[in-house]
């Protein structure tokens, strides 16, 4: 929501590091942004959308940012057997020389590891912000992130310390695959409900009660990440 400036840079650089990979499927989620995404798409990314490689998504609902709703929508929209987490103010590249593309190297530790299975970028769930990634199907199976959650905060550690709970390994990016502009906080604190401290804290108190209790799979009985969406401009789609 509101993140153009990031994505005018992250999003065409994050499309050109991963080219050599064909079955990548970057979904971009306008979650009712009013600083001009839409425009900026048409204008600019809609050769990578005509080529299969970008597909842009704008829902008109939401009033403010909702972390684990957002990403609970931008995952069930995704079409490919793995599902990343890519904030829009990161890279998946430091800028250094590396081996192999990002999307390839998430491909081949799949290969390696064909179930219960986190894509992270470190191992320490007490500071897991952003960059996961998970099998869809298993990420479906966890019950995605906790929409009892409000706004932002605690809400990777929370889906991660859950999978961990059932079993899932760890496997942790290399360091040349991550790299984020220093966004400013106000840049992101006026797209939340509340500020993100508060809101963090309540959802890590949750989160803490959950585990206690045993509760490892989210927002049960209920249906989540539902959201009325325009793909690519054009279509109208329900989750």
């Amino acid at each position: 929501m509101n993140r153009l400036d990031d994505l005018m840079i992250t999003l065409p650089a994050n499309i050109y590091a991963n080219e050599d990979y064909p079955d990548l499927e970057f979904v971009l989620l306008d979650y009712n942004s009013s600083d001009g995404l839409g425009r900026w798409v048409r204008r600019r990314m809609m050769k990578h959308i005509e080529g299969g490689r970008l597909v842009y998504y704008r829902t008109e609902e939401p009033e403010s940012y909702g972390m684990t709703h957002s990403r609970n929508v931008a995952f069930k929209l995704a079409t490919g057997d793995i599902v990343n987490s890519l904030d829009a103010d990161n890279f998946t590249f430091d800028g250094k020389p590396v081996a192999m593309s990002w999307a390839h190297w998430i491909n081949d530790r799949a290969n390696e590891n064909p179930e219960k299975t986190v894509f992270c970028k470190t191992k320490q769930t007490t500071i897991m912000h952003g960059r996961i990634g998970f099998y869809k199907n298993e990420f479906m199976e966890l019950g995605g992130y906790n929409e009892d959650f409000r706004g932002y905060g605690h809400d990777d550690q929370d889906l991660v310390e859950r999978a961990v709970a059932l079993g899932f390994k760890l496997v942790k990016w290399g360091s040349g695959y991550f790299y984020r502009i220093q966004t400013p906080s106000k840049r992101k604190d006026g797209n939340l409900i509340e500020h993100w401290d508060k809101t963090r804290r309540e959802n890590r108190t949750l989160s803490w009660k959950n585990l206690a209790e045993s509760v490892f799979v989210a927002n049960q009985g209920r249906e989540w990440g539902k959201a009325t969406v325009t793909k690519n401009f054009t279509e109208k789609v329900e989750i």
